[in-house]
């Protein structure tokens, strides 16, 4: 845990500061390769070795079968499996608003517009290992089939054998064409390169651990991937009525995924600040993932003092936070200063617990400042744009000039000829 006190460093300083991260990427990277590298070049032989040195694979087939998806919800309790219903309909109740539209218009030379196409097939990872995370199906899959994708393959490690119970009922209600129990990087490059088990997909969503996003990064060669996720991530903005209670309880919520995770609560109230930061070490010494809790909250909590709110969201958006939850009197006034960030949370009582589950916005966004560059997970990942043209033999001759000059000053003499041909200037 560390206090900073911005009225006596630069934003600038101690925005670079708040953004540094313990993980050691470059030798995760190089780990990673080996298993990618296997994957792709030895296919299903390779998948299996290392299913079953990271996965706990004993055999058979890493296919989980449609009635296991169906038996998982008959195991879950029925309030779980409400709470799943609830959460899909609310997350599509969201992203069905959302969706790139074709377009088209006329000129003087002709026709021009865009057709609007679905990714054909999309590989999701929804993690495993110390938390399962069917949450993450929901936030993967609903945008996907939104925007029309036909095909989704879906791959989580396996816990004591097998899927989560669920993740795969998530799965099953959203409507997942194929499941497999498989994790880690050697999944991603599964389904990036194909396999005889999994066949190859277009792009690669879903949030994981450093070994997941290392085999993103590698893989890019292969198909399109979301963005590489790395640890979760809070800052929070709040002012001297915040409640230090609610402070420290989302503050720790984001510290209980793993122990990288980081937690900054910003405030212009010194009594705010001292009161949070006692609350939250009191709720470490007695949370349920205690172990991750404390190392997270020893290397990644801090706790800073500003001037006022405007300086507490100019260096927000120096570190373009995952999540930004504005706990202040007039929300919607620093809203509309907000520049980078991947979610926002407005008020106090937008935990960001709801946007984790049911708000309807979805959960899996860009971490350790690449909000500044990228967006939260949407209908728009799973789609793409063709642009199109027709001209008219009056469009063509009219334009054509404009081609031949460009084209043979940039020293593209048969650009030119191609566009002067359609006129009668140029013989054929």
């Amino acid at each position: 845990m560390k206090t900073y006190d911005a009225r006596r460093t630069g934003i600038a300083e101690l925005g670079v500061l708040l953004r540094k991260t313990s993980v050691d990427t470059a030798a995760v990277v190089k780990k990673a390769r080996k298993i990618v590298d296997a994957v792709r070049s030895r296919g299903d032989p390779a998948l299996r070795e290392m299913a079953a040195r990271y996965d706990g694979f004993e055999g058979g087939d890493l296919r989980v079968p449609k009635r296991a998806l169906l038996e998982a919800s008959e195991r879950l309790p029925p309030e779980v499996v409400e709470a799943l219903r609830l959460s899909k309909s609310r997350i599509e109740e969201y992203h069905s608003r959302q969706g790139m539209s074709p377009f088209e218009y006329k000129d003087g030379c002709g026709v021009y517009g865009q057709k609007v196409v679905p990714l054909e097939r999309i590989g999701v990872y929804a993690p495993g290992g110390t938390a399962a995370y069917g949450s993450s199906v929901l936030m993967a899959c609903i945008p996907a089939r939104i925007a029309g994708v036909r095909e989704i393959a879906l791959c989580s490690p396996p816990t004591g054998g097998r899927a989560s119970d669920l993740v795969l009922a998530a799965a099953n209600m959203c409507g997942v064409d194929e499941v497999y129990a498989v994790g880690g990087a050697q999944s991603i490059a599964a389904m990036a390169y194909g396999t005889e088990t999994i066949p190859k997909v277009q792009k690669i969503v879903g949030p994981g651990g450093v070994f997941v996003s290392a085999a993103k990064l590698l893989v890019r060669d292969g198909c399109e991937i979301d963005f590489l996720a790395g640890p979760s991530e809070i800052l929070i903005i709040a002012d001297s009525d915040a409640s230090p209670e609610f402070l420290a309880a989302d503050m720790i919520a984001q510290l209980e995924h793993d122990r990288y995770a980081r937690a900054i609560l910003m405030s212009d109230s010194p009594g705010v600040i001292e009161s949070a930061r006692k609350e939250l070490s009191r709720m470490v010494s007695r949370a349920g993932r205690r172990e991750i809790v404390a190392s997270s909250y020893a290397d990644g909590a801090a706790f800073v003092l500003v001037r006022d709110l405007t300086d507490a969201m100019s260096l927000s958006n120096a570190i373009a936070p995952e999540h930004l939850l504005l706990d202040v009197a007039k929300p919607s006034e620093l809203l509309a200063k907000v520049t980078n960030a991947g979610s926002v949370f407005l008020g106090k009582w937008s935990s960001v617990a709801f946007g984790d589950y049911c708000a309807g916005t979805n959960h899996i966004l860009p971490t350790s400042g690449v909000a500044a560059m990228k967006s939260a997970l949407s209908v728009y990942d799973f789609q793409k744009i063709i642009p199109y043209q027709s001209l008219s033999s009056r469009g063509a001759s009219e334009l054509a000039g404009v081609v031949g000059s460009l084209a043979i000053s940039e020293g593209l003499p048969c650009h030119a000829l191609a566009a002067l041909m359609r006129t009668k200037k140029v013989s054929r």
